[in-house]
């Protein structure tokens, strides 16, 4: 038995067409036919995995960069920013200007409008609306908590103080994902630990555990220590000396081609 992790976006999902292939959905099902485990593994928050959870039969789910794991219907592990700190980091975002989206297993919070760089962040919002409906102007309230935050910012006429706001988050590991964008994400989680996790929780080893993705958030289930690390064609080029494998990009079969070439289907 295998233990296999997908990333959702630029793995699982075509970036450019936001579509799964059909291919990407008979390899998972062809996995778990072959008595295979199967694991989403995402920066995304649970209430915006709905879509994927429900197109694939996977046996659990890691949300949040770790801050959430699921296998079957037990959560096994959960962690969400302390209250206090929560409130803390909304008054540092106003403090040093810095465009900030909040990400909760409940629900996302962006700030009010108009946003401090509105081309970058109405796109995120935007794509954040196709699949739930968004909080905005909620920062003034305390009343919810959050499990990671995203930092939104334009590196050609930057208006925030991004390296002071930075120094005050020493708590967070700060995912630079290119374009002024970053992911924060509370340690000491992240997508290489929940791996781990996951693989004690069934008592499999490493070199039974295969990591499937293609951005830097993806770099802690590259070098966690399993044994089998996939690459998908469209990726970050920091990724490449951990990948043991490259695949094609998500929308030329990538999935289903490297899983049946790797004799896990």
């Amino acid at each position: 038995m295998k233990a296999l992790f997908f990333d959702i976006d630029g793995t699982l999902i075509d970036n450019d067409t936001k579509q799964v292939p059909k291919s990407a959905l008979k390899a998972i099902e062809e996995a778990r036919a072959a008595g295979h485990l199967t694991f989403i593994n995402t920066g995304r928050v649970e209430c915006i995995i709905g879509n994927i959870k429900n197109r694939f039969n996977m046996d659990g789910y890691i949300c949040g960069c770790g801050t959430q794991i699921v296998v079957g219907d037990k959560t096994i592990f959960e962690k969400r920013i302390d209250h206090n700190r929560g409130i803390e980091i909304k008054k540092l975002l106003k403090k040093f200007n810095v465009e900030g989206m909040l990400e909760a297993r409940q629900g996302i919070y962006f700030p009010a409008k108009p946003f401090v760089y509105p081309e970058i962040t109405e796109n995120i919002f935007d794509a954040i609306c196709s699949i739930v409906e968004p909080s905005v102007g909620e920062f003034e309230k305390d009343d919810y908590d959050f499990d990671k935050f995203c930092i939104i910012d334009d590196p050609r006429f930057s208006r925030s103080d991004l390296k002071s706001f930075f120094a005050e988050c020493n708590d967070f590991d700060i995912i630079d994902r290119g374009a002024g964008f970053y992911e924060c994400v509370p340690y000491p989680c992240s997508k290489g630990k929940a791996v781990l996790q996951v693989l004690d929780y069934y008592n499999i080893a490493l070199e039974d555990a295969y990591v499937f993705g293609d951005s830097m958030n993806d770099l802690p289930m590259f070098t966690c220590g399993a044994g089998n690390r996939i690459l998908l064609g469209e990726h970050d080029t920091a990724l490449e000396e951990y990948a043991t494998y490259f695949a094609k990009k998500v929308s030329e079969d990538g999935i289903y081609l490297s899983m049946k070439e790797l004799g896990l289907i």
